[in-house]
């Protein structure tokens, strides 16, 4: 984070490098010139999280890229090429405050380095579109020029802001690929580690510009740093890289692209039945249908595969030439799989198996290794009051409750009128809460031919909506959920089609899909088999819709000849949205995958060398040598970092400043006190921590979402969780090692409980020659969980 300080006496600037001005100051108490971002301003500035190795800043440039430096991913020794990170690594962007929810949190899946500077293009899994990426500037910034710089870096105070802090700064000395910065009007200002990648930008109301990305600095007046040490930065040029940057952040066309093809199935499926089906499964419990499970219903024919990422390959985890599926034996033609979120987790990770006409159905999750387990049952009775004795039945999963969560069923009765929604509640059991013998919303089922799906209709992230169609006659209505449980139409036509698609064909279907590949499935696919049209809309304002795409030619190559064709969304990345299309031909054995097109020209891959220099803003989680904080309650210390744990007996070695050590007599804050680690005292060991409750104790306090900390605490037999209140509180893992025999273990301490360590803990051996030593403990790590 950008620390900012009011100076009430203006010390020189002297130049310290060939780009930056520094100015030497003594911190005071009052923010000048900059501070805490509003809410919702400069949502392009992103925070990179290389797991717990590096933390820094960057900035959204396209909906798909952030920028940054490479040395946010560089470590001693080791070169930063193109590809996936080496650490599991994520960003935060439009969200100004770390703490909220709204913006997007998601994972990198490549980066790409530039040969020349100290600047890396990092893509996301996901599109943003709902965050304005910043311009490149093309001007050139000149000494003098007026400037904003904004970071997610420590600060004078704290180690893990969770709000983007920003200033006001001025352009000093600019070389061909670097310029230094200062605090606009002689204000104090520095950049802190985490601020490294950290925009300097002209500060347009409409139309930002960036210019450069913070790269080095002082720190004077950072945590962890020397109170009197230079201010300002370095940053390094990004105004002259707009063409590199846009080869690389390409957008995608709006066409479509093969992804892989087969004419002999899919990872061992032949695909050669004409009753063959594909269902997206989430079969890890990941969140991502990035599995996709083939069944042959009437022979009890299964597989489920997965790519291989490396090699382009589909493999099997599942298969059964006849066996079935958790105990549905998938004998019946008439037998339909459906993907499920049965536990309301926000996973698509149970399988809903059901046998219309018979009131058969199977609620399946899998297990360990390849086993899949029955969590509701009924061999002829139906679920929830439905009976599901007609051929004509289906069922699919919606978001009835607007969560984002596909948690309910929606099971209707095409030609039949009935439509009920049913709610899993406690246990296994199952209720209805809409039941309806007229249709549903104006749509009245009274089709043997109609289908509904959920969508996202709103571009929420939410399907709360349902498409009810009627091929071959052009009807449609999209249905809200009302506030008394109704469905309302927010389109309706008898005849019309959609978006200028006709819907004439009795052949015509409609999918949701990830068009824009934001993990949205915001998007209609409507495709008509042996017809060759695909088309893909788009809801604008009001009830309109627009064609995004439409062929009549099939679809990325796809002829989309044949009446057997069917067309499913897929999350083949393994992103967490549904951007891909499994089109496929049961009988042929033809499997295509298709995804939106990417311009051909493609930036060759980079291989570089980056220097970590002394003067790195790269949030390394060191735990700060000095910590001052506002938790030392009655102590008397003002001193909370490495030292003076060295000096009362015990190490902090690192964390991510959400979880940080204070005194044991901090007040609690809305039922919420310390956690409390007590260090045994035998045979005259040396008092660790400080006195509290007439022993000694060490204690830590919770700031933020997912804190953790690293250390080393001798002897300890005790962790106490900092519940004060009922429901107040976080549990925590706390992680140790046994000192005679090196075996490291976690146990859970809750919020309200207490748990027992070394020569405490029931498992330790009393009668042992070595007792009490052959228990002692070392505390390694506490680490938030919720």
């Amino acid at each position: 984070m950008i620390r900012l300080l009011h100076i009430t006496t203006l010390s020189f600037l002297m130049a310290v490098s060939s780009a930056v001005l520094w100015a030497g100051a003594t911190p005071a108490q009052a923010v000048r010139g900059g501070g805490p971002v509003v809410n919702g301003k400069w949502g392009f500035v992103a925070k990179v999280s290389v797991g717990e190795a590096h933390g820094c800043t960057g900035a959204l440039v396209s909906p798909q890229w952030v920028i940054t430096t490479t040395t946010c991913f560089a470590s001693p020794g080791q070169p930063v090429k193109s590809g996936a990170p080496t650490v599991a690594t994520t960003v935060t962007v439009g969200r100004t405050d770390l703490s909220d929810t709204g913006g997007r949190v998601l994972p990198v899946e490549w980066i790409h380095p530039h040969r020349d500077r100290d600047v890396v293009l990092v893509r996301l899994a996901l599109r943003v579109l709902d965050v304005a990426p910043v311009a490149i500037s093309s001007t050139v910034p000149a000494a003098g020029d007026a400037l904003q710089v904004a970071g997610f870096g420590r600060t004078d105070e704290e180690w893990a802001p969770s709000r983007l802090h920003g200033a006001p700064v001025t352009a000093g000395t600019v070389d061909t690929a670097s310029f230094g910065w200062t605090g606009a009007d002689g204000g104090d200002v520095s950049a802190c580690q985490g601020d490294s990648g950290a925009p300097v930008f002209r500060p347009d109301e409409t139309r930002p510009e960036l210019v450069g990305l913070s790269s080095g600095a002082g720190q004077g007046g950072c945590l962890g740093a020397a109170a009197d040490g230079p201010r300002g930065a370095d940053a390094v040029r990004v105004d002259d890289l707009a063409s590199w940057i846009g080869l690389v952040a390409a957008e995608p066309t709006t066409s479509f692209r093969t992804s892989g093809s087969s004419s002999t199935g899919l990872g061992g499926y032949d695909l050669k039945d004409a009753r063959d089906q594909v269902v997206a499964f989430d079969y890890e419990h990941s969140g991502k249908l990035d599995h996709l499970l083939f069944y042959r219903p009437g022979t009890g024919m299964v597989s489920i595969v997965k790519r291989n990422a490396a090699e382009g390959t589909y493999v099997p985890v599942f298969s059964t030439a006849g066996g079935g599926l958790g105990g549905h034996d998938l004998k019946s033609p008439a037998d339909r799989i459906t993907a499920f979120d049965y536990d309301h987790s926000g996973k698509l990770d149970h399988l809903v198996l059901y046998r219309p006409a018979t009131g058969m159905v199977h609620i399946l999750k899998h297990g360990s290794g390849t086993t899949f387990t029955p969590v509701y049952s009924s061999t002829g009775t139906g679920i929830g009051g439905y009976d599901l004795k007609s051929g004509a039945d289906q069922i699919i999963a919606i978001d009835h409750g607007s969560t984002g969560k596909l948690d309910h069923l929606l099971l209707y009765r095409p030609g039949g009128h009935t439509a009920w929604i049913l709610e899993h509640g406690a246990g296994n059991s199952f209720k209805a809460v809409f039941r309806s013998s007229i249709g549903i919303g104006d749509f009245d089922l009274m089709n043997a031919a109609d289908r509904i799906i959920a969508f996202d209709y709103g571009h929420s992230g939410k399907s709360d909506h349902l498409v009810a169609y009627r091929p071959g006659a052009g009807m449609v209505s999209i249905l809200k959920r009302g506030t008394d449980g109704s469905h309302v139409p927010v389109y309706s036509t008898a005849d019309g089609g959609l978006g200028g698609y006709n819907l004439k064909s009795t052949a015509d279907q409609i999918i949701a899909f990830d068009y824009e590949d934001t993990g949205k499935l915001d998007h209609l696919l409507l495709y008509r088999p042996g017809g060759q049209t695909a088309w893909v809309l788009k809801h604008g304002a009001g009830n309109t819709f627009g064609a995004v795409f439409h062929s009549s030619t099939g679809i990325g190559g796809y002829d989309l000849k044949s009446t057997r064709d069917r067309i499913i969304a897929f999350d083949l990345r393994s992103s967490g949205g549904q951007g891909h299309l499994l089109l496929y031909r049961p009988l042929d054995g033809i499997a295509w995958f298709v995804g939106r097109a990417y311009p051909n020209a493609v930036p060759a891959w980079e291989t570089v060398w980056p220097v970590i220099a002394p003067d790195s803003i790269v949030e390394n989680f060191t735990y700060p040598a000095h910590f001052r904080h506002e938790f030392a309650g009655t102590s008397g210390q003002d001193d909370w970092g490495t030292e003076q744990a060295e000096a009362k007996h015990f190490q902090l070695l690192s964390g991510n400043g959400g979880l940080i050590w204070v005194s044991c007599t901090a007040s609690p804050e809305n039922g919420v006190g310390v956690i409390k680690v007590f260090p045994g005292l035998l045979n005259g060991q040396t008092e660790v921590g400080e006195p509290h409750l007439g022993v000694t104790a060490v204690c830590f306090k919770v700031v933020a979402t997912g804190g953790y900390v690293k250390l080393r605490i001798p002897n300890v037999y005790e962790v106490q969780g900092d519940s004060r209140s009922p429901g107040a509180g976080h549990d925590v893992d706390a992680t140790v090692v046994n000192v005679a025999s090196g075996v490291e273990r976690t146990k859970r301490v809750e919020r309200d409980e207490s748990e027992q360590f070394g020569r405490t803990d029931v498992t330790c051996d009393e009668n042992h020659p070595d007792y009490p030593d052959n228990c002692r403990e070392t505390l390694l790590e506490l680490r938030v969980v919720n």
